[in-house]
């Protein structure tokens, strides 16, 4: 039972469906990549025979929510070794990396080697290559909305104080683009673990479009809302912005399946 609990933690943490709105609120991240000959739709196939452990778990308190994000038509940066990202979410970090199996009794019960099989099959289709715990520092009033298209920034900043009073000021900027209707909503986390100088980004940005198109009015949405929520020019603010951080990566992405 020991090794079946191992196989659960290391093979599943999973999404946070919708980034809402949270006093505290943290997020595991396990990045995935795909066994050789393995697609997105075996991944998939998998994730959903977990997606009802990870229901009983949000129903139980263990987690807030669940989500599997996979690259929208496979867009991301050059350089991201993942193929897709899931995340467990929740106010309570000592809950979230729990399976308890006294959850699970009666799936064990019914079907004694039914987990054991699926923590197989999990292993035949992707393995996690590494996993991050982080919390969200800020974010507009209305949260992402997992419906929607959604942009993932990765970045790599040297004084994390600094930055965190920049992005925090930076939130008037959003607050006007989603009451322009360009983007539903936007948060803003940081990594807590791993901290080490060889990771590739310690902090991140989620936000959300209905419609794709609307990524082409994105800079615009930026030009028009910077001057409005911050009195100073696009030019000055992205001086500032490049000063504080570094963009390592970006993704865009879907969900493909959360707890409800």
């Amino acid at each position: 039972m020991k090794k079946l609990l191992t196989l659960i933690a290391l093979t599943i943490l999973v999404s946070s469906g919708s980034f809402a709105q949270s006093t505290n609120r943290y997020a595991i991240v396990a990045f995935h990549k795909l066994q050789p000959g393995k697609t997105l739709d075996d991944a998939i196939a998998i994730e959903k025979q977990w997606a009802p452990i990870q229901q009983i778990r949000k129903n139980a308190g263990v987690i807030s929510d669940w989500i599997m994000y996979v690259p929208y038509n496979g867009i991301k940066s050059e350089g991201l070794d993942f193929d897709y990202i899931t995340v467990n979410g929740g106010p309570d970090l000592d809950k979230l990396h729990t399976y308890p199996m006294e959850l699970f009794a009666d799936m064990v019960k019914s079907d004694p080697a039914a987990l054991e099989k699926l923590s197989a099959a999990t292993a035949k289709t992707q393995t996690i290559i590494r996993q991050s715990i982080s919390k969200r520092i800020t974010g507009t009033a209305k949260g992402t909305n997992k419906s929607h298209f959604l942009v993932f920034d990765m970045m790599k900043v040297a004084d994390g104080a600094a930055y965190e009073a920049f992005e925090e000021k930076v939130l008037k900027v959003h607050e006007a683009r989603v009451e322009a209707g360009n983007i539903s909503g936007w948060s803003f986390y940081k990594t807590l673990y791993p901290t080490s100088d060889d990771v590739s980004g310690n902090y991140w940005t989620i936000q959300s479009y209905d419609k794709l198109s609307k990524l082409d009015q994105m800079m615009d949405s930026y030009y028009k809302a910077i001057p409005k929520a911050l009195g100073i020019s696009p030019e000055e603010f992205m001086k500032q912005a490049t000063v504080k951080r570094t963009m390592t990566g970006t993704m865009l992405t879907k969900v493909a399946l959360s707890t409800k």
